[in-house]
This record gives C-alpha cells, sequence and structure tokens, in this order.
C-alpha cells in the first residue's frame, strides 16, 4: 500500500536524499545484529561487522531531502524526530540530522533538486545522497562518487539481497558502470507504476452515467462533467479533466490519456521494424494532442492549466471545479482523500484506462528504478546506505516487522514516508498484497496475510463497517473497485520500455534540452496556440538537435545485449 513517492504529488512524488558526515564509529558490539531489542535476532556466531552491526560509538549522518507537508506528521513527530530517526540511532547508532530540507514537488523542477544540482556542479557533495539517474552519470563521470561493490557484498542483508535479484538484476546493472556498481538503486515495482482514471463517481450518479469502457465514452462524461452542472450550484465554473503544467507525474497528466491513444510517451518502444523508438514523438502522439486540443476549446480543460502545479489543481479538485483525472493508485492518499474531508458526499473511483478503439488500451511502464544512492568519493562510511537499507526492508516484512509502527499506523499516518533510504519488493502490491487480500475476503479467512496485508485487510474491514477514515486504503488496495484491481488487468497488456541502460552520453547532454522543448510545443498545441501540424516540425527539431543520436545509442545498446 506504498505509493512512490511524489509530493508527489507528491508524491506521487516525494524524493528522500541524504548526506552523511563520518565521525570515527565502526563496528560495534562484534555481534550480528545489535545491543538494541528490537534488532533482528540470529543464531550465527558472532562477527566483527556485518548488515545489522551497530555503530559505537555513534556515528552522526547528515543529511537532506525533500519535505514533507506537517500533515504527514502526527503524535509530535516532525522530520527531524520520528519513529525512524529514532530506530536509526537505536539499532545502527547513526544519528541522523539534516542540515536542509526544500520543496520536492515537481521534479526536476522542484527547489529540492535546483539546489541538488548547483552542489553537484560545484563539487559540494554531502557524503550520501539519492540521485536520479542523470545526475548519477554525471557524478560517475566526474568521479565524485565512491563505488559500492564491496560494500554491498558485505553489507546486504540475505533479505534485501533476495529482493534485489527478483528483477533478475536488471535495477543493479543500471547502477554498474565498467563493472563497478556505483549506486544502490530504490527498487521498487513496475505494473504499480501505470495509471488509472479517477472519476467523481457522486457526479457520475448524479447525471446518469455509466462507468467508462471506451475513451468516447469519458470525453462523453467529461463534456457533462463541464455542461451540466454537476456541482449543482447553477454556475458554469466546472471542467472535465486535470491537468498540471508539467503534463506528466503522479496526478493530473496525460500518459494514461496518451496510452488510449496507443502513445507511450517517456519511454522507448519498439516499432514494426524492429528498431527501437522514442513514444514522444511517434505519430499517436498527434492525434491525441489533437484530442485535448480540441478538449481545451470546448472548456473541458482548465484554462490556466499551464500555470498549474499539482498543489494547484489539488485546490481545484478540493473546491469542486473537477471530475476526472489520471494518475497514480496512491491518489486515493493524494489528492483525493483530503479534498473528501473538505467535501462530505464526494466519491472517487478508480477505473482502468480506456482505450479509442477496439483494441485494448496498453499502460506504458518505464523502468521503475527512478533514484540511486550514492556515496561522496571521500565518505569513510559509505556501508550506511545499505545498513539503512537492510533496516527499512526488515522493519516492514521481516521477523521483526511491525508495518503500523514504521509504515502506515492505524490512523491512516504514512510513516512509510520518514525513513531516509526505502526499497521495496516489485510485486508487492499487484499482484500479491491484492491477491492474498482478496482471497482473504473471498474466503472470510485472513489468517495467511502477512502484517502489511493484515493491517490494510483490517482497514477495509472496517471501512465496509462504516469507518470513512479508512476510504483511501480501500480505493487503493480493496477487493472490488481499487487501484490495484484496475492495474490487475493490466497485466496482459502493459507495454514496458525496451531500453534499461544508463542514460546514453546525449541523453545527459542533450534529453534535458529537449524534454523542455516538447512541454513549450504541447502545452502551446493543446492551448491553441499553435497549429497541430507544429508537432511534425517538433519531430524534425527532436531529431536534429540529438533526439537521432540518442535513438542510435539506445539501438546500439540492445543490439550489445544480444
Amino acid at each position: 500500500m506504498l505509493r512512490r513517492n511524489w509530493k508527489l504529488s507528491l508524491l506521487a512524488s516525494v524524493m528522500v536524499f541524504s548526506t552523511l558526515t563520518a565521525c570515527s564509529g565502526g563496528a560495534g558490539n562484534g555481534e550480528e545484529g545489535n545491543n538494541s531489542t528490537n534488532a533482528p535476532q540470529s543464531d550465527k556466531p558472532a562477527v566483527q561487522d556485518g548488515p545489522f552491526v551497530k555503530y559505537d560509538p555513534p556515528i552522526e549522518v547528515h543529511a537532506i531531502r525533500g519535505s514533507l507537508p506537517d500533515d504527514r506528521f502526527k503524535n509530535g513527530d516532525t522530520m527531524d524526530s520520528n519513529v525512524w530517526t529514532k530506530e536509526y540511532e537505536s539499532a545502527l547508532g547513526i544519528k541522523l540530522i539534516y542540515d536542509w530540507v526544500a520543496d520536492g514537488n515537481g521534479g526536476d523542477d522542484s527547489a529540492f533538486n535546483k539546489k541538488l544540482n548547483v552542489a553537484i556542479a560545484s563539487d559540494e557533495l554531502p557524503d550520501v545522497l539519492g540521485v536520479s539517474m542523470k545526475q548519477l552519470n554525471q557524478l560517475v563521470e566526474a568521479g565524485q562518487i565512491a563505488e559500492l561493490t564491496e560494500v554491498y557484498d558485505k553489507y546486504v542483508s540475505p533479505e534485501l539481497k533476495e529482493l534485489a535479484n527478483q528483477d533478475g538484476g536488471l535495477a543493479l546493472k543500471s547502477a554498474t558502470f565498467d563493472g563497478k556498481l556505483m549506486a544502490i538503486p530504490k527498487f521498487g515495482g513496475n505494473i504499480t507504476g501505470a495509471d488509472v482514471v479517477w472519476i467523481r463517481t457522486d457526479w457520475l450518479e448524479k447525471l446518469n452515467l455509466q462507468a467508462p469502457k471506451t475513451m468516447d465514452e469519458l470525453l462523453a462524461i467529461s463534456e457533462a462533467f463541464t455542461t451540466q452542472d454537476p456541482d449543482g450550484n447553477g454556475k458554469d465554473d466546472t471542467f472535465g479533466l486535470a491537468l498540471t503544467k508539467d503534463l506528466y507525474g503522479g496526478m493530473a497528466n496525460l500518459t494514461g490519456f496518451f496510452n488510449g491513444y496507443h502513445a507511450f510517451p517517456n519511454i522507448w518502444v519498439k516499432d514494426a521494424s524492429g528498431q527501437i523508438v522514442y513514444g514522444n514523438v511517434q505519430p499517436e502522439m498527434k492525434q491525441a494532442l489533437g484530442k485535448l486540443q480540441e478538449l481545451y476549446k470546448n472548456g473541458q480543460l482548465d484554462r490556466e492549466f499551464a500555470v498549474k502545479d499539482g498543489g494547484k489543481v489539488t485546490e481545484s479538485i478540493s473546491q469542486n471545479k473537477v471530475g476526472i483525472q489520471f494518475g497514480a493508485n496512491w491518489n486515493s492518499y493524494y489528492p483525493l482523500n483530503d479534498a473528501i474531508k473538505q467535501n462530505p458526499g464526494m466519491d472517487w473511483k478508480p477505473y482502468p484506462i480506456v482505450s479509442i478503439d477496439d483494441k485494448p488500451a496498453q499502460p506504458g511502464l518505464g523502468f521503475p528504478i527512478y533514484e540511486y544512492y550514492v556515496a561522496k568519493k571521500s565518505f569513510k562510511n559509505p556501508e550506511v546506505i545499505v545498513k539503512m537499507l537492510n533496516l527499512q526492508h526488515e522493519r516492514f516484512y521481516g521477523e521483526t516487522g511491525d508495518w503500523e509502527k514504521y509504515s502506515v499506523d492505524k490512523e491512516g499516518t504514512e510513516i512509510f514516508q520518514y525513513p531516509l533510504f526505502q526499497v521495496f519488493p516489485p510485486n508487492k502490491d499487484v499482484p500479491d498484497n491484492f491477491e492474498a487480500i482478496k482471497k482473504a475476503f473471498e474466503t472470510k479467512d485472513a489468517s495467511a496475510l502477512n502484517p502489511e496485508q493484515k493491517a490494510n485487510y483490517d482497514k477495509i474491514v472496517a471501512f465496509q463497517n462504516g469507518d470513512a477514515a479508512q476510504w483511501a486504503v480501500d480505493r487503493q488496495t480493496g477487493p472490488v473497485g481499487s487501484a490495484f484491481e484496475a492495474l490487475s488487468s493490466y497485466r496482459e497488456y502493459a507495454v514496458t520500455t525496451s531500453f534499461l541502460g544508463a542514460s546514453t552520453p546525449t541523453m545527459v547532454t542533450k534529453k534535458g534540452t529537449l524534454d523542455k522543448l516538447e512541454k513549450e510545443v504541447f502545452t502551446k498545441i493543446i492551448m491553441g496556440a499553435a497549429f497541430i501540424d507544429s508537432f511534425d516540425k517538433f519531430v524534425e527539431d527532436w531529431k536534429k538537435l540529438g533526439g537521432d543520436q540518442m535513438t542510435q545509442e539506445v539501438n546500439d545498446w540492445n543490439a550489445a545485449q544480444k
């Protein structure tokens, strides 16, 4: 039941980073595990150091990270002092100190990322930090980070190692340069990254509309939400489809919409000849952009979307202005849960994305690794990365696991956002958690559920018995009408990117510029400030400005895998 860190809007999307300033510290008490009563126990002989050995004396870990809203903390917890900062110190002897935090909302344009890029460019790196693939390439090329091959081999716990191998080693391979492991990937799911379409079901019921099974039906709902006064205030102040200025992201984005037109933005796919091509410049995108231009002209998109980030779109949702948005499975938590609390009677439900024709809509899936944990080259204790990941995985899923203490409490507080470093089993949510919870409801037997599944099961039961506070859990993980149910229907049709390698040289130097060009052209097309044929000119420019070279590098990579 974990969402991707987008604060994503979130959190969509929330980004987590760290820096560790080493003090003298080393192996602790000479036992596997540590002195903490919560530490994993082992019958193995004592060793000098290992996956869970506590630093004695403790070491200070100076960190940076993207900020979390204050309402993500309860019971006196803060960013600087919470259950996870206390656990790091108690179990590992790591005193976590945040030197600074900054707004992580908005991806590349976020205040956090801008500040981090300055630190990278000026070679003023913290000791340990999380970076994007692009930033990882820059750091490797500049020789600014430490090799982690031996660190990983020595300190990885058996459980974390097993998790890392669930994808056949692809994630670790993406962090390996010239045979050297230079980062620990933030392992995570694949199918859970696909979009669903969230629709206001109270508006559907009010207007006597049925859930959509095709794109045409969805667009008819959008028109009705725009023209038939679904909020009942007698004013022409609603619109059908929510959209942020970034066009892509964890909420109110266009990925699922484009997928409905058989277009695959932001991933590399194989064409009819078997060559790998970039989805954003394929003809199917033009048709979808043309429809978006029409929707904007007819008032079905917010006239001001081009200047609205996720926070502003959230305000529109809470103010009863919009009834449809393409987004992630975790949107029941953000932004929808807050909106429902403010608007009694509001209800949203996730549905599978829909197709423009008789072919099924295929969700496009990128490489599921978007963050890498690295150590500054001069840092003396790079093993803290692995130790902290071992601990997070153990406290979530191991013998000492306590889901409600370390991940999501009974009130729904998202404690899972607190750990500095995080990894998750790729198949954890879909199919594993969904199928297990579904079976438990069908058989009325929850005895086989693991702690995470049982915690979610109990909250869904509570929701079914009238506890409205558990709405977000039910809509994300429930056995019927949930985002996980919608995602499960994709498994036969999903299209995963054909390029799983590290960023190519041209990507490092040119892709940022090309992405900026795309956003500018696409936004103008949607708003009617540019003709739809501007897409063809964009494709020509994209190819000339580095796109053709990137495509060649991707196909060279593919040939080398055979």
